[in-house]
Protein backbone atom coordinates (compact mmCIF):
# COMPACT_ATOMS: atom_id res chain seq x y z
CA UNK A 1 0.00 0.00 0.00
CA UNK A 2 2.67 2.12 0.77
CA UNK A 3 4.35 1.23 -2.24
CA UNK A 4 0.89 2.60 -4.50
CA UNK A 5 0.74 5.55 -2.61
CA UNK A 6 4.57 6.59 -3.47
CA UNK A 7 3.55 5.87 -7.02
CA UNK A 8 0.85 7.83 -6.83
CA UNK A 9 2.60 10.80 -4.97
CA UNK A 10 5.44 10.74 -7.72
CA UNK A 11 3.14 10.79 -10.67
CA UNK A 12 0.81 13.39 -9.25
CA UNK A 13 4.31 15.54 -8.65
CA UNK A 14 5.27 14.99 -11.85
CA UNK A 15 2.00 15.94 -13.66
CA UNK A 16 2.70 18.63 -11.58
CA UNK A 17 5.87 19.63 -12.64
CA UNK A 18 5.08 18.65 -16.07
CA UNK A 19 2.28 21.43 -15.93
CA UNK A 20 4.64 24.03 -14.40
CA UNK A 21 6.93 23.78 -17.16
CA UNK A 22 4.47 24.23 -19.45
CA UNK A 23 3.32 27.69 -18.39
CA UNK A 24 4.86 29.96 -20.46
CA UNK A 25 8.54 29.38 -22.21
CA UNK A 26 10.20 26.31 -21.07
CA UNK A 27 13.77 26.29 -19.76
CA UNK A 28 15.81 26.77 -22.62
CA UNK A 29 17.70 23.48 -23.72
CA UNK A 30 20.77 22.96 -25.32
CA UNK A 31 21.07 20.74 -28.55
CA UNK A 32 24.44 20.10 -30.83
CA UNK A 33 23.63 20.86 -34.46
CA UNK A 34 27.14 20.15 -35.96
CA UNK A 35 28.09 21.93 -39.12
CA UNK A 36 25.63 24.10 -40.30
CA UNK A 37 23.07 26.54 -38.62
CA UNK A 38 19.63 25.05 -38.26
CA UNK A 39 17.33 25.78 -41.34
CA UNK A 40 13.99 25.04 -39.82
CA UNK A 41 11.80 24.84 -36.55
CA UNK A 42 8.42 23.55 -36.15
CA UNK A 43 5.99 22.68 -33.53
CA UNK A 44 2.96 21.23 -32.64
CA UNK A 45 0.28 21.83 -29.90
CA UNK A 46 1.52 19.33 -27.73
CA UNK A 47 4.67 20.86 -27.20
CA UNK A 48 6.62 18.36 -29.40
CA UNK A 49 9.41 20.34 -31.19
CA UNK A 50 12.20 19.66 -34.13
CA UNK A 51 14.80 21.39 -35.94
CA UNK A 52 15.91 20.06 -39.57
CA UNK A 53 19.24 21.46 -40.70
CA UNK A 54 22.00 19.72 -43.66
CA UNK A 55 26.18 19.48 -43.79
CA UNK A 56 27.67 20.64 -46.51
CA UNK A 57 31.48 19.30 -47.31
CA UNK A 58 33.15 20.18 -50.82
CA UNK A 59 35.65 18.21 -52.33
CA UNK A 60 39.44 19.25 -52.67
CA UNK A 61 38.45 19.39 -56.46
CA UNK A 62 35.33 21.34 -55.72
CA UNK A 63 33.45 19.08 -58.58
CA UNK A 64 31.92 16.55 -55.67
CA UNK A 65 29.69 17.73 -52.77
CA UNK A 66 29.09 15.63 -49.64
CA UNK A 67 25.95 16.09 -48.33
CA UNK A 68 23.56 14.88 -45.33
CA UNK A 69 19.86 16.17 -43.89
CA UNK A 70 19.62 15.66 -40.09
CA UNK A 71 16.64 16.00 -37.58
CA UNK A 72 16.31 16.13 -33.96
CA UNK A 73 13.42 16.16 -32.34
CA UNK A 74 12.38 17.19 -28.84
CA UNK A 75 9.44 16.06 -27.30
CA UNK A 76 7.01 17.75 -24.59
CA UNK A 77 8.60 16.03 -22.05
CA UNK A 78 12.08 17.04 -22.95
CA UNK A 79 13.50 13.55 -24.76
CA UNK A 80 15.87 14.50 -27.50
CA UNK A 81 16.37 12.17 -30.34
CA UNK A 82 18.69 12.89 -33.28
CA UNK A 83 18.44 10.96 -36.63
CA UNK A 84 20.46 11.48 -40.46
CA UNK A 85 17.24 10.77 -43.02
CA UNK A 86 19.64 11.21 -45.70
CA UNK A 87 23.41 11.19 -47.43
CA UNK A 88 24.55 11.96 -50.86
CA UNK A 89 27.99 12.00 -51.67
CA UNK A 90 27.73 13.76 -55.30
CA UNK A 91 25.14 16.22 -54.47
CA UNK A 92 24.04 19.60 -52.67
CA UNK A 93 21.36 20.42 -50.51
CA UNK A 94 19.25 23.40 -49.96
CA UNK A 95 15.72 24.75 -49.53
CA UNK A 96 14.70 22.44 -46.22
CA UNK A 97 10.98 22.44 -45.26
CA UNK A 98 9.60 20.87 -41.92
CA UNK A 99 6.21 20.20 -40.24
CA UNK A 100 4.85 18.21 -37.01
CA UNK A 101 1.97 16.92 -35.78
CA UNK A 102 -0.31 13.84 -34.94
CA UNK A 103 2.63 11.86 -33.43
CA UNK A 104 5.05 12.67 -36.84
CA UNK A 105 7.72 14.30 -38.51
CA UNK A 106 8.09 15.59 -42.41
CA UNK A 107 10.62 16.42 -44.11
CA UNK A 108 11.15 17.68 -47.53
CA UNK A 109 14.21 19.29 -49.34
CA UNK A 110 15.70 20.49 -52.85
CA UNK A 111 19.24 18.09 -53.69
CA UNK A 112 21.15 18.54 -56.92
CA UNK A 113 24.47 16.96 -58.14
CA UNK A 114 26.41 19.05 -60.50
CA UNK A 115 24.61 18.17 -63.61
CA UNK A 116 21.22 18.84 -62.50
CA UNK A 117 22.65 22.46 -60.97
CA UNK A 118 23.77 22.98 -64.48
CA UNK A 119 20.30 22.08 -66.05
CA UNK A 120 18.54 24.26 -63.31
CA UNK A 121 16.20 20.74 -62.23
CA UNK A 122 17.00 20.14 -58.66
CA UNK A 123 15.21 16.93 -57.34
CA UNK A 124 13.12 17.41 -54.34
CA UNK A 125 13.28 14.69 -52.06
CA UNK A 126 11.33 13.41 -48.56
CA UNK A 127 10.99 11.48 -45.25
CA UNK A 128 8.58 11.34 -42.26
CA UNK A 129 8.64 9.39 -39.78
CA UNK A 130 7.29 9.08 -35.77
CA UNK A 131 8.58 11.65 -33.15
CA UNK A 132 10.91 8.71 -31.67
CA UNK A 133 10.97 5.03 -33.59
CA UNK A 134 11.68 4.06 -37.22
CA UNK A 135 11.56 6.68 -40.07
CA UNK A 136 10.79 5.44 -43.72
CA UNK A 137 13.73 6.15 -46.07
CA UNK A 138 14.42 9.28 -47.64
CA UNK A 139 12.84 9.11 -51.38
CA UNK A 140 12.80 11.29 -54.63
CA UNK A 141 9.31 12.93 -55.43
CA UNK A 142 9.85 14.84 -58.57
CA UNK A 143 11.72 17.68 -59.86
CA UNK A 144 11.61 21.31 -59.27
CA UNK A 145 12.57 23.18 -62.37
CA UNK A 146 12.80 27.27 -62.60
CA UNK A 147 15.12 29.17 -65.02
CA UNK A 148 17.82 30.87 -63.05
CA UNK A 149 16.84 34.44 -63.85
CA UNK A 150 13.30 33.92 -62.90
CA UNK A 151 11.42 35.02 -60.68
CA UNK A 152 12.91 37.71 -58.84
CA UNK A 153 12.25 35.30 -55.37
CA UNK A 154 13.17 31.89 -54.63
CA UNK A 155 11.33 29.17 -55.45
CA UNK A 156 11.89 26.24 -53.11
CA UNK A 157 9.79 23.03 -51.50
CA UNK A 158 6.90 24.01 -48.97
CA UNK A 159 5.45 21.99 -46.65
CA UNK A 160 2.09 22.09 -44.74
CA UNK A 161 0.25 19.87 -42.11
CA UNK A 162 -3.59 19.90 -41.59
CA UNK A 163 -5.69 19.19 -38.07
CA UNK A 164 -6.06 15.52 -39.24
CA UNK A 165 -2.62 14.77 -40.07
CA UNK A 166 -2.87 14.94 -43.78
CA UNK A 167 0.32 16.84 -45.32
CA UNK A 168 1.08 18.88 -48.56
CA UNK A 169 3.94 19.16 -50.37
CA UNK A 170 4.16 22.05 -53.00
CA UNK A 171 7.13 22.63 -55.21
CA UNK A 172 7.81 25.16 -58.29
CA UNK A 173 6.83 23.28 -62.07
CA UNK A 174 8.57 25.86 -64.97
CA UNK A 175 7.56 24.20 -67.93
CA UNK A 176 7.70 26.95 -71.35
CA UNK A 177 4.50 24.61 -73.20
CA UNK A 178 2.26 26.34 -70.68
CA UNK A 179 1.96 30.06 -72.25
CA UNK A 180 2.80 28.42 -75.78
CA UNK A 181 6.17 29.23 -75.52
CA UNK A 182 6.25 31.92 -73.09
CA UNK A 183 7.92 31.74 -69.60
CA UNK A 184 5.03 30.86 -67.48
CA UNK A 185 5.21 28.67 -64.68
CA UNK A 186 3.03 26.64 -62.43
CA UNK A 187 3.43 24.53 -58.95
CA UNK A 188 3.45 20.72 -58.66
CA UNK A 189 1.80 19.07 -55.26
CA UNK A 190 1.92 16.04 -53.69
CA UNK A 191 -0.12 14.48 -50.58
CA UNK A 192 0.20 11.82 -47.98
CA UNK A 193 -1.87 10.83 -45.34
CA UNK A 194 -0.70 9.76 -41.59
CA UNK A 195 1.52 6.70 -42.11
CA UNK A 196 1.30 6.65 -45.67
CA UNK A 197 4.20 7.83 -48.51
CA UNK A 198 3.53 10.29 -50.75
CA UNK A 199 1.13 9.77 -53.86
CA UNK A 200 1.91 11.15 -56.99
CA UNK A 201 2.74 14.43 -57.83
CA UNK A 202 0.63 16.86 -59.80
CA UNK A 203 1.21 19.62 -61.97
CA UNK A 204 -1.42 22.50 -61.54
CA UNK A 205 -0.77 25.11 -64.33
CA UNK A 206 -3.11 27.79 -63.19
CA UNK A 207 -0.94 27.96 -59.71
CA UNK A 208 0.19 31.05 -58.63
CA UNK A 209 4.28 29.96 -59.42
CA UNK A 210 6.14 29.47 -56.30
CA UNK A 211 3.62 28.63 -54.38
CA UNK A 212 2.93 28.84 -50.61
CA UNK A 213 0.98 26.14 -48.41
CA UNK A 214 -1.35 27.02 -45.78
CA UNK A 215 -4.05 24.89 -44.08
CA UNK A 216 -6.82 26.46 -42.00
CA UNK A 217 -8.64 25.18 -38.83
CA UNK A 218 -11.42 23.63 -40.92
CA UNK A 219 -8.85 21.28 -43.21
CA UNK A 220 -8.81 23.57 -46.51
CA UNK A 221 -5.96 24.14 -47.55
CA UNK A 222 -4.58 27.03 -49.86
CA UNK A 223 -1.77 27.86 -52.20
CA UNK A 224 -0.89 31.57 -52.81
CA UNK A 225 2.27 33.17 -54.75
CA UNK A 226 4.39 36.09 -53.65
CA UNK A 227 3.85 37.67 -57.12
CA UNK A 228 0.35 36.82 -58.04
CA UNK A 229 -2.87 37.45 -56.81
CA UNK A 230 -4.24 33.75 -57.60
CA UNK A 231 -4.88 31.53 -54.85
CA UNK A 232 -6.55 28.12 -55.16
CA UNK A 233 -7.63 26.10 -52.36
CA UNK A 234 -8.60 22.48 -51.59
CA UNK A 235 -11.59 21.26 -49.42
CA UNK A 236 -10.85 19.40 -46.81
CA UNK A 237 -9.63 15.61 -47.56
CA UNK A 238 -10.46 16.12 -51.27
CA UNK A 239 -6.99 16.59 -52.49
CA UNK A 240 -8.10 18.72 -55.12
CA UNK A 241 -7.62 22.15 -55.83
CA UNK A 242 -10.15 24.68 -57.46
CA UNK A 243 -9.81 28.52 -57.71
CA UNK A 244 -11.15 30.61 -55.15
CA UNK A 245 -12.41 34.10 -55.46
CA UNK A 246 -9.19 36.08 -56.58
CA UNK A 247 -9.39 39.31 -54.51
CA UNK A 248 -7.65 41.57 -56.66
CA UNK A 249 -6.53 42.14 -60.30
CA UNK A 250 -3.68 43.77 -61.96
CA UNK A 251 0.02 43.20 -61.13
CA UNK A 252 1.02 42.83 -57.28
CA UNK A 253 4.11 42.21 -55.47
CA UNK A 254 4.56 40.71 -52.00
CA UNK A 255 1.02 38.69 -52.00
CA UNK A 256 0.40 36.85 -48.23
CA UNK A 257 -2.04 35.03 -46.81
CA UNK A 258 -2.36 34.45 -43.01
CA UNK A 259 -5.06 32.20 -41.45
CA UNK A 260 -7.35 31.97 -38.69
CA UNK A 261 -10.42 30.07 -38.33
CA UNK A 262 -11.54 27.69 -40.40
CA UNK A 263 -12.18 29.59 -43.91
CA UNK A 264 -10.88 32.69 -42.04
CA UNK A 265 -7.54 34.88 -42.71
CA UNK A 266 -6.70 37.70 -43.79
CA UNK A 267 -4.79 38.57 -46.92
CA UNK A 268 -2.06 41.46 -47.96
CA UNK A 269 -0.38 42.66 -51.00
CA UNK A 270 1.11 46.03 -52.44
CA UNK A 271 0.23 47.38 -55.64
CA UNK A 272 3.03 47.35 -57.22
CA UNK A 273 4.79 44.75 -59.79
CA UNK A 274 7.51 42.07 -59.50
CA UNK A 275 10.62 42.66 -61.59
CA UNK A 276 12.29 39.73 -63.40
CA UNK A 277 15.32 42.27 -64.07
CA UNK A 278 17.60 41.97 -60.94
CA UNK A 279 18.94 45.84 -62.34
CA UNK A 280 15.98 47.22 -62.41
CA UNK A 281 14.13 45.63 -58.97
CA UNK A 282 10.59 45.91 -57.60
CA UNK A 283 8.12 48.46 -58.30
CA UNK A 284 6.79 49.70 -54.48
CA UNK A 285 3.40 51.20 -54.45
CA UNK A 286 0.29 50.87 -51.58
CA UNK A 287 -0.52 48.22 -48.96
CA UNK A 288 -3.90 46.73 -49.49
CA UNK A 289 -6.08 44.03 -47.39
CA UNK A 290 -9.02 41.87 -48.07
CA UNK A 291 -10.70 39.62 -45.34
CA UNK A 292 -11.23 36.19 -46.10
CA UNK A 293 -14.55 35.04 -44.66
CA UNK A 294 -16.58 31.62 -45.58
CA UNK A 295 -13.47 30.99 -47.97
CA UNK A 296 -14.43 34.09 -50.11
CA UNK A 297 -12.03 37.31 -50.22
CA UNK A 298 -13.79 40.86 -49.49
CA UNK A 299 -13.31 44.21 -51.96
CA UNK A 300 -9.69 45.05 -51.41
CA UNK A 301 -9.33 48.11 -49.15
CA UNK A 302 -5.97 50.17 -49.09
CA UNK A 303 -4.56 50.55 -45.44
CA UNK A 304 -1.21 52.56 -46.12
CA UNK A 305 -1.47 56.36 -46.97
CA UNK A 306 -2.12 57.68 -50.93
CA UNK A 307 1.42 57.93 -52.57
CA UNK A 308 3.10 55.06 -50.46
CA UNK A 309 6.05 53.68 -51.80
CA UNK A 310 5.85 50.26 -49.59
CA UNK A 311 8.72 46.81 -50.90
CA UNK A 312 7.39 44.42 -48.23
CA UNK A 313 4.61 43.67 -45.76
CA UNK A 314 3.72 41.49 -42.91
CA UNK A 315 0.11 40.33 -42.37
CA UNK A 316 -0.77 38.32 -39.27
CA UNK A 317 -4.79 36.88 -38.91
CA UNK A 318 -5.93 36.06 -35.67
CA UNK A 319 -9.94 35.73 -34.74
CA UNK A 320 -11.83 38.89 -35.23
CA UNK A 321 -9.10 40.16 -37.52
CA UNK A 322 -5.51 41.07 -37.63
CA UNK A 323 -2.37 43.09 -38.24
CA UNK A 324 -0.17 43.85 -41.17
CA UNK A 325 3.08 45.57 -40.86
CA UNK A 326 5.48 47.34 -43.29
CA UNK A 327 8.48 49.54 -43.24
CA UNK A 328 8.28 53.38 -44.11
CA UNK A 329 11.15 54.95 -45.78
CA UNK A 330 11.43 58.41 -45.17
CA UNK A 331 13.61 61.76 -44.98
CA UNK A 332 13.85 60.24 -41.13
CA UNK A 333 15.07 56.91 -42.08
CA UNK A 334 13.02 53.85 -42.08
CA UNK A 335 10.32 52.84 -39.36
CA UNK A 336 8.18 50.06 -38.47
CA UNK A 337 3.95 50.88 -39.03
CA UNK A 338 1.52 48.33 -38.50
CA UNK A 339 -2.25 48.57 -38.81
CA UNK A 340 -5.12 46.66 -37.17
CA UNK A 341 -7.59 44.94 -39.50
CA UNK A 342 -10.93 44.19 -38.31
CA UNK A 343 -13.35 41.44 -39.22
CA UNK A 344 -15.57 43.53 -41.29
CA UNK A 345 -12.35 44.60 -43.57
CA UNK A 346 -11.71 47.97 -42.44
CA UNK A 347 -8.05 48.92 -41.16
CA UNK A 348 -7.55 51.18 -38.05
CA UNK A 349 -5.22 53.76 -37.66
CA UNK A 350 -1.76 53.14 -38.75
CA UNK A 351 0.39 52.82 -35.40
CA UNK A 352 4.20 53.88 -35.03
CA UNK A 353 6.10 51.13 -33.57
CA UNK A 354 8.60 52.15 -31.36
CA UNK A 355 10.11 49.42 -29.51
CA UNK A 356 10.91 47.49 -33.07
CA UNK A 357 9.05 44.95 -32.83
CA UNK A 358 5.73 43.90 -34.60
CA UNK A 359 3.88 41.36 -34.61
CA UNK A 360 5.20 38.55 -37.44
CA UNK A 361 2.96 35.22 -36.49
CA UNK A 362 0.23 33.94 -34.61
CA UNK A 363 -0.55 30.11 -33.43
CA UNK A 364 -3.58 28.22 -33.66
CA UNK A 365 -5.31 29.61 -30.56
CA UNK A 366 -4.71 33.30 -31.64
CA UNK A 367 -1.39 33.90 -29.40
CA UNK A 368 0.68 36.66 -31.36
CA UNK A 369 4.28 36.38 -31.61
CA UNK A 370 6.61 39.77 -31.69
CA UNK A 371 9.64 39.73 -33.42
CA UNK A 372 12.39 41.17 -36.02
CA UNK A 373 10.88 40.63 -39.51
CA UNK A 374 11.72 41.45 -43.01
CA UNK A 375 15.07 41.96 -42.18
CA UNK A 376 14.32 45.24 -40.71
CA UNK A 377 15.56 47.33 -38.78
CA UNK A 378 18.78 47.07 -39.99
CA UNK A 379 21.39 45.82 -37.19
CA UNK A 380 24.59 44.00 -37.76
CA UNK A 381 24.97 40.24 -37.47
CA UNK A 382 27.55 40.34 -34.97
CA UNK A 383 25.09 41.86 -32.11
CA UNK A 384 22.46 39.22 -30.94
CA UNK A 385 18.98 40.79 -29.90
CA UNK A 386 16.37 39.69 -27.82
CA UNK A 387 14.20 36.73 -28.77
CA UNK A 388 10.45 36.52 -29.60
CA UNK A 389 7.77 37.58 -27.38
CA UNK A 390 4.78 36.30 -27.14
CA UNK A 391 1.48 38.23 -26.64
CA UNK A 392 -1.52 35.08 -25.70
CA UNK A 393 -4.83 35.44 -26.85
CA UNK A 394 -7.44 36.99 -24.08
CA UNK A 395 -5.82 39.88 -22.98
CA UNK A 396 -2.72 38.29 -20.88
CA UNK A 397 0.66 39.75 -20.05
CA UNK A 398 3.77 39.53 -22.92
CA UNK A 399 5.83 36.98 -22.36
CA UNK A 400 9.80 37.54 -23.18
CA UNK A 401 11.62 34.67 -24.46
CA UNK A 402 14.93 34.20 -22.43
CA UNK A 403 16.97 33.94 -25.38
CA UNK A 404 17.94 35.54 -28.67
CA UNK A 405 16.29 36.60 -32.30
CA UNK A 406 16.23 33.08 -34.40
CA UNK A 407 14.25 30.70 -35.80
CA UNK A 408 10.43 30.82 -34.85
CA UNK A 409 7.83 28.66 -35.22
CA UNK A 410 3.91 28.53 -34.35
CA UNK A 411 1.38 25.31 -33.74
CA UNK A 412 -0.74 25.91 -36.72
CA UNK A 413 -3.74 25.40 -37.52
CA UNK A 414 -4.90 24.89 -34.31
CA UNK A 415 -2.57 24.31 -32.01
CA UNK A 416 -1.62 26.42 -29.48
CA UNK A 417 2.35 26.53 -29.04
CA UNK A 418 5.20 29.24 -30.38
CA UNK A 419 9.20 27.71 -30.64
CA UNK A 420 12.28 29.77 -30.72
CA UNK A 421 15.87 28.39 -31.73
CA UNK A 422 18.74 30.35 -31.60
CA UNK A 423 22.44 30.07 -31.89
CA UNK A 424 24.31 30.42 -28.44
CA UNK A 425 27.30 32.05 -30.37
CA UNK A 426 28.62 35.37 -29.09
CA UNK A 427 29.12 36.63 -32.65
CA UNK A 428 26.09 35.65 -34.42
CA UNK A 429 28.61 36.01 -37.67
CA UNK A 430 30.57 33.02 -36.51
CA UNK A 431 27.52 30.29 -35.61
CA UNK A 432 28.87 27.42 -33.10
CA UNK A 433 27.35 24.02 -32.83
CA UNK A 434 24.81 24.45 -30.17
CA UNK A 435 21.35 25.38 -30.58
CA UNK A 436 18.95 26.63 -27.54
CA UNK A 437 15.26 25.67 -27.99
CA UNK A 438 12.56 27.03 -25.97
CA UNK A 439 8.98 26.25 -26.37
CA UNK A 440 6.24 28.52 -25.05
CA UNK A 441 2.99 26.65 -24.45
CA UNK A 442 -0.61 28.79 -22.31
Amino acid sequence: MRILAATVAATLLALTASSAAFAGWSAPQSLTVPGEAVSEVAVDGHGDAALAWATRHNTSTGAIFRTSVHVTVRTAYGRVITRTVWSSKDARTDDISLVIGTGGVTIAWESATRAEEEAGAPTVRAAYGPLAGRWNPAHAIGRSSVPADYPPVRWVPHLAIAPDGDVLLVWSHWDGRYGKGEEEHGDAVAWRTPGRPFGAPRVLPDAPGGANARFDAGGTAYLYGYCSSSVLSAPAQTHRFVRAAVPTSGSILGFSLSLAGAGRGLASWISGECSFDAAAGNTPGRVYASILSAGRFSKPVAVSPPGSAIYQSTVVAVPGGGTISWELVGDAGAEAVSVQVGAGGQPGATHLITDEKVVVAADGGGDEVLGWPLGWPIYLPSLPHPGPVVRPAGGASDQSASGYEGKVAVAAPTGRAVASAWNTSPNFARPSSTIELSVWRP
